[in-house]
């Protein structure tokens, strides 16, 4: 190990739990700080070892291992809370944090985290701003991107630079910080994080409706519920909420809409839905509707076969274009953000893209299912720009997952 990758042998770690969709590293290593990480990372530049960063792997697990799958790094030993500051509501922490734990921390001074992803029990916070990853409140909260103030990465060459800063109003540099959110791990690796936080919200609700497909068609109907901004405004196929006991039901979706703020804004709220739709099956409260927002960001890593689409129609009835068209019952729509997770279940995905494409979906993600051949236009209209990006980033091509993401 020391002649490899510059450290210790006390660093190294058994490959075999870093397995990418059945593929093994040559080596896996847990750099004890940023120095070491530094270190490990000249040295694999200097050997010409393709490296992919690791933190809670909830998600890489799942991935296709890219063709130089030689380092498995991971991060999970640099988890140091470096500043927090409850009255400016900000945050600075490195990127082997887990995410439960930044969540515990904060609730003691009534504050939330504004970031969401699946399995948060394993989650870390480079891991979730790398992938650029939400849930059922993403509208609400922002993407990681609209959260994080600065930050300092490492690049293929073990440098560490730093852009942003630590509030809001103290900026420094090129944004690099917002571009690695969503890069997950092609270009550098996330080292430390600024991040605006939120006040905890008093009361949280949501109200469970079975539906029909023929009731999401109508969009007059959801207009009004838009106008109200719900926290939550989700819809899920019956094969993925029949996993959860609350959400599980006869009909072919489910609709879950949440509301969090003040008590009476919250109650009032919940009101004016039950006159638009009717009585819901199940209400959820406050702590419960926390859990149930977790769970449902769950249901996005429950199939390792997923093709992930944004559009700009933003309520239930953009679902019109999906349901009984081949495409099955398993889906999670975040319809107020837009992002839509299929669960293709053995189907063409460049089928699936191609005809969603039609109907205002545009493909953003790919996992455990071939690359999609020819490119679709928007794919092909980036790829120049993130090539060179990367070029600059990481000339040395380090980072192995850069493959696909250039």
């Amino acid at each position: 190990m020391s002649a490899t990758l510059g450290l210790d042998a006390a660093r190294a770690l058994d490959p075999s739990g870093y397995s990418m969709s059945g593929t093994l590293p040559r080596f896996a290593v847990r750099p004890a700080n940023r120095e070491e990480l530094s270190e490990a990372l000249r040295a694999s530049t200097s050997d010409r070892l393709g490296v992919v960063p690791w933190g809670g792997g909830v998600a890489l697990s799942r991935e296709s291992a890219p063709s130089n799958f030689d380092v498995a790094l991971d991060l999970r030993a640099l988890d140091r809370v470096i500043e927090y500051e409850p009255d400016d509501l900000t945050l600075t922490a490195e990127c082997g944090c887990g995410l439960d734990a930044l969540r515990d921390l904060l609730r003691e001074r009534g504050q939330e985290l504004p970031l969401e992803a699946a399995q948060s029990w394993g989650a870390t916070l480079g891991g979730v701003l790398a992938a650029n990853a939400g849930g059922p409140r993403r509208m609400a909260l922002g993407a990681p991107r609209d959260r994080i103030l600065g930050a300092r990465f490492a690049l293929g060459s073990g440098e560490i630079v730093r852009t942003g800063g630590k509030v809001v109003k103290n900026v420094a540099g090129y944004g690099v910080h917002r571009m690695l959110c969503g890069s997950r791990g092609a270009l550098a690796v996330i080292v430390e994080a600024s991040l605006k936080l939120n006040p905890a919200p008093v009361s949280r609700a949501a109200l469970v409706f079975g539906a029909e497909p023929s009731r999401l068609a109508e969009e007059r109907l959801w207009l009004p519920l838009v106008r109200m901004e719900p926290a939550v405004f989700t819809v899920l196929g019956r094969a993925v909420a029949e996993l959860h006991p609350v959400l599980a039901g006869t009909a072919p979706c489910v609709l879950v809409v949440g509301f969090e703020g003040e008590a009476a804004q919250v109650e009032r709220q919940c009101q004016l839905v039950r006159e638009m739709l009717g009585s819901p099956r199940h209400r959820v409260s406050d702590a419960s509707a926390a859990v149930l927002w977790q769970q449902i960001a769950d249901f996005e890593e429950l199939h390792a076969a997923r093709l992930s689409f944004t559009t700009a129609q933003r309520t239930p009835s953009a679902l019109a274009h999906v349901m009984g068209r081949g495409f099955g019952d398993r889906f999670v729509f975040h319809a107020a953000s837009g992002r839509l997770h299929l669960f293709s279940a053995g189907a063409d995905p460049g089928e699936i893209a191609r005809r969603l494409a039609e109907h205002g979906f545009a493909l953003i993600d790919l996992r455990g299912v071939g690359d999609i051949a020819p490119a679709l236009p928007p794919q092909l209209a980036v790829a120049g720009m993130r090539d060179a990006l990367r070029n600059a980033l990481d000339p040395g091509r380090r980072f192995a997952l850069g493959e696909r993401w250039s």
